[in-house]
């Protein structure tokens, strides 16, 4: 019998092609972390993104085919990425996603994660195991669901739930994320603790990420050293932090929960940016590669594809890509960021 989610046989890379430390930007940082937007379609409306106004669950044509995301992928690989990590919009709108997951898992070792909102998790979480998935984080920003409804535009927190419990029960690494923004969800923090102490879940706090379109100002911005003290002065109790991941396992710095297997984290993207030690690129819905969330030119890689590319013209359209990826993001420097695409095309 064949394999439920089986790709088209495909001619494999030469092996003298496929370098496994070879891919560097041009300030010599090591890139091994690929995040691939598979659509541009999301059932939420959340207040820090907002793609669409009235956005409905259609599933619309993605403007890449599972095969050019896969093909796309697989010259990542043969350059050293290490991991990849699918996201959207909410990527399990995608029919065809196992297929992609299957595709793509063996390039890798097996390291392919999903980020996703959870609302269909639940019914697709061992599919996506079967298929070669190792994790999943879940966007949560609330523990109840008034405030879940008030910053997503729709009352469907008990799915979510749902949705971690099924992840859990077949085995997929689980996280939660949960994007802070003051006036919104800052009480939300140490219940959203409290979850993780009682159910061992690991629950990382993100500073508000700003960018044009998003309603982004500094009111709304509460820095990850705040974040912990609010963890700590409503849990009444001193966090005691893990050794430092290295970044292919995320950027957060992780604390222990006593009496619990659960863990908070933070994830400081403004107030002590990791750009230093940034290791990943990102690949748009559109199939366009971007160095770098903020700045830069996105070199198109779909159109070449579709043109019959050579393995090695795509391979100098990446590297080229990749001498121009910034040194930081712009708000270091005190400039406002500049993003014409918006997180759900673009993968976050």
């Amino acid at each position: 019998m064949p394999p439920p989610f089986a790709t088209p046989p495909e001619t494999p890379l030469p092996r003298m092609l496929r370098v496994k430390d070879g891919l560097k930007d041009g300030l010599g940082r090591d890139i091994s972390y690929l995040r691939v937007s598979v659509t541009e379609q999301c059932n939420l409306s959340c207040v820090y993104c907002k793609p669409r106004t009235g956005v409905s669950e259609r599933i619309e044509p993605p403007a890449m085919s599972r095969n050019e995301v896969v093909q796309l992928v697989k010259v990542f690989t043969s350059l050293g990425i290490r991991k990849v990590r699918l996201t959207g919009g909410e990527p399990l709108l995608r029919r065809d996603l196992e297929t992609i997951i299957a595709g793509i898992s063996p390039e890798v070792e097996g390291r392919v994660h999903l980020t996703t909102n959870g609302i269909h998790l639940a019914r697709k979480a061992r599919a996506l195991r079967d298929a070669g998935l190792a994790g999943v984080n879940v966007s949560l920003d609330a523990a109840d669901s008034g405030s879940f409804e008030r910053l997503t535009g729709k009352n469907g927190l008990g799915k979510v739930l749902a949705g971690l419990e099924a992840a859990r029960a077949v085995g997929l690494k689980t996280k939660l994320n949960t994007v802070v923004l003051r006036g919104w969800n800052e009480d939300q923090i140490v219940p959203l603790a409290r979850l993780a102490q009682q159910d061992g879940f690991q629950v990382r706090f993100i500073e508000f990420m700003p960018y044009q379109g998003n309603g982004w100002d500094g009111s709304q911005f509460m820095p990850a050293a705040e974040i912990l003290r609010t963890i700590q002065e409503g849990l009444g109790t001193d966090l005691e932090e893990e050794p430092a991941l290295g970044l292919e396992e995320g950027p957060a710095r992780l604390f222990r929960l006593p009496g619990s297997i659960g863990k908070v984290g933070v994830i400081s993207t403004l107030s002590a940016d990791f750009c230093d030690r940034c290791n990943r690129v990102r690949l748009t819905s559109h199939g366009a590669l971007k160095a770098c969330l903020f700045g830069g030119h996105p070199v198109d890689l779909l159109e070449p594809l579709r043109n019959h590319a050579s393995h090695e013209d795509l391979v100098g359209l990446i590297r080229q890509a990749l001498t121009e990826k910034l040194e930081c993001h712009p708000m270091r420097g005190g400039q406002q960021p500049t993003l014409s695409q918006g997180m759900w095309q673009v993968g976050g």
